[in-house]
């Protein structure tokens, strides 16, 4: 009864956590639409997608446009590096340039550049050309010994507004920071140029925020101890922003793989958000009008829950210290489906008031459940172990036999239709009547070592089997085991890598049940990668053993099931392990062979980060 009750009340406080958690996603959902709604309407009327920095809502962290599938980051719309491509295309200026720098670069004759670098200046009335004739002008001065006059025209530069850019994206005031500094002047005008460009509340590109932040690391060596404040403000403030800036640029390229679209009509118009990058951002399309490309709105998650917070009706209801997490950390809650991979999570102590209303004071149940089990206890305890231990071995011979059933039954129906296909002759590529006796070679193969694996475990339980070592290379080992799965590895997408030492003794082993062994941890490999479809074989030298190593990147072991995987038909009781074949006899038949060899297998895994199982085998054969 203690147990029930225990049971029902954790039972209550996750249907509870459950609730709330779908109550705040609603919750949440109706405050990201609405901020959605509200960027989406006011963007109707944009014909180009703009650079500035501030939106509507505060929680919003950027707003990108979709087109053809391809994600448009707002500094790419850039019209001033357009107008510097066109101007500077311009024949008559290009071919000016381009005589004043062969002066420069190739003749070293500064004067004659300077003075055609003077005549561009008084030509051209372009706000552009200009700025970029006296950026010129003040370089090739620079070279001479009229350093003050080249300071002079850096300084017209640095003066020029911002929105005079190169091809980059970059101000042309910008370029003329470096040469001021470097002379030690100008350092007050300077830092206001520095302000003004990161305080602009716009987006600039990345060519500009890397320039800024070179520029400000500059700064901070300055000897004016007025400034420093203002200066470890800035630094602080363009690393916020290269932190923003290079998250978008990661959104960017992965926004093709993050689904966002989707072909079902049902779901078109259905409101999702996905968790991206740290902090996390939270991402949704919206799509401003038909017949327009969609746009991408991108909220700060931590600021989206810093606004419900701030809500009192909000911590009323709900618990305050609540924190979102991705979807695939086990702990927390899903906020519906809307919210794909997000989950939040409870502070310890958040919901123990209710978890006080459910407990039950077990006393009483306590002293009756302990009066009658002291009359009956030795009794109860030695019929329950009896009884138990024939269900369990009941039970794992039941599962037994279901999963070689099973895994005989799934060869020998591969065998039979791939050879009545071959005797009816439906085929008459070659090609393909090849690969049909490779499956049927395969599968044979794979029938083979399954039959082996079960009578080898009746030889080890009637302690029959018998060893036979040899002096035997392991690096052909391994090799002859690597070309036996090259079949079904290649079927089924995986990469093995393989790698030995040279230079390794060999070693006394029976080779055979040495090939067995790391061919079972390679099935399990296969069955237990997940997603993934990386392995690794290794052979090397570690003290006075041959370690033999099988990596995989797959699901991973509970660190509380690592104990017990070489137990003889222990499968790890999961909903996965269910729909994966295996008869629980290959890890307690790869123990049996290495600890007959003196030797000894080790595990190091994590939940969602792979495995690695180790075989040591002693160099010289342990009495």
């Amino acid at each position: 009864m203690i147990r029930q009750e225990r049971e029902l009340a954790q039972k209550r406080m996750e249907d509870e956590r459950q609730r709330i958690a779908r109550e705040i996603g609603q919750i949440l959902l109706m405050r990201l639409e609405k901020i959605k709604l509200q960027e989406a309407g006011a963007s109707i009327n944009w014909t180009e997608l703009p650079d500035n920095l501030e939106y509507i809502n505060p929680e919003v962290a950027l707003i990108a446009q979709v087109k053809e599938a391809k994600l448009r980051l707002p500094w790419e719309s850039n019209k001033q590096s357009a107008a510097f491509k066109q101007i500077l295309s311009d024949s008559n200026f290009a071919i000016q340039i381009q005589h004043a720098e062969q002066q420069e670069f190739e003749k070293k004759n500064f004067a004659r550049a300077a003075e055609l670098y003077r005549q561009l200046i008084d030509k051209t009335q372009e706000p552009i050309q200009k700025s970029y004739a006296h950026l010129l002008l003040g370089r090739v001065l620079s070279k001479t010994d009229r350093k003050k006059e080249a300071l002079a025209h850096f300084l017209i530069v640095l003066n020029l507004p911002s929105r005079i850019k190169d091809e980059y994206g970059i101000p042309f005031c910008l370029y003329a920071t470096g040469p001021l500094l470097e002379a030690g002047t100008s350092l007050e005008e300077v830092t206001e140029v520095v302000r003004s460009e990161i305080e602009a509340k716009r987006w600039l590109s990345p060519a500009e925020a890397y320039s800024l932040k070179d520029l400000v690391e500059k700064l901070t060596n300055t000897p004016e101890p007025f400034l420093k404040d203002a200066i470890h403000k800035y630094n602080q403030q363009i690393l916020d922003y290269i932190r923003k800036l290079e998250q978008s640029l990661a959104l960017q390229r992965d926004f093709q793989t993050l689904a966002m679209f989707t072909n079902q009509e049902s779901q078109k118009n259905e409101a999702i958000w996905v968790p991206y990058g740290e902090g996390p951002w939270l991402i949704s399309l919206a799509s401003p009008r038909a017949g327009t490309n969609p746009l991408l709105i991108v909220v700060e998650a931590e600021d989206i829950l810093a606004s419900l917070k701030s809500d009192s009706s909000f911590l009323k209801t709900y618990p305050r210290e609540i924190r979102f997490i991705r979807g695939e950390a086990p702990e927390g809650e899903f906020l519906g489906p809307n919210f794909r991979g997000l989950k939040i999570a409870f502070e310890a102590g958040e919901l123990s008031d209710l978890s006080k209303q459910w407990r039950v004071q077990p006393a009483f149940y306590l002293l009756a459940l302990l009066l009658v089990l002291s009359v009956t206890l030795f009794g109860a305890y030695l019929l329950w172990r009896d009884v138990r231990r024939d269900l369990q071995m009941a039970e794992l011979r039941s599962q037994f036999v279901s999963s070689v059933s099973h895994e005989l039954k799934t060869p020998l129906t591969a065998i039979r239709m791939f050879a009545e296909t071959l005797r009816l002759g439906r085929s008459k590529n070659q090609k393909t009547q090849r690969d049909y006796l490779d499956t049927i070679v395969n599968e044979s193969q794979r029938l083979t070592r399954l039959l082996n694996n079960v009578l080898d475990f009746s030889k080890i339980e009637q302690g029959k089997r018998i060893y036979r070592p040899a002096l035997a290379s392991l690096a052909d080992i391994i090799q002859a085991a690597a070309r036996t799965m090259e079949y079904p590895l290649s079927q089924q997408g995986f990469r093995l890598h393989v790698q030995a030492d040279e230079g390794l003794p060999q070693v006394r082993v029976d080779r055979d049940a040495i090939e067995q062994a790391i061919l079972n941890l390679l099935h399990n490999a296969m069955k237990y990668s997940g997603e993934s479809r990386e392995i690794e074989l290794r052979l090397q030298r570690k003290d006075s053993y041959a370690l033999i190593q099988v990596v995989d990147r797959g699901v991973g072991i509970d660190p509380q099931e690592k104990k017990r995987i070489f137990e003889k038909f222990y499968r790890i009781p999961s909903e996965e392990n269910k729909r994966l074949p295996g008869t629980g006899l290959g890890l307690a038949i790869v123990s049996h062979i290495v600890k007959a060899h003196g030797g000894h297998i080790e595990v190091e895994s994590a939940l969602g980060q792979g495995s690695t199982f180790s075989i040591y085998l002693p160099f010289e054969s342990k009495p």
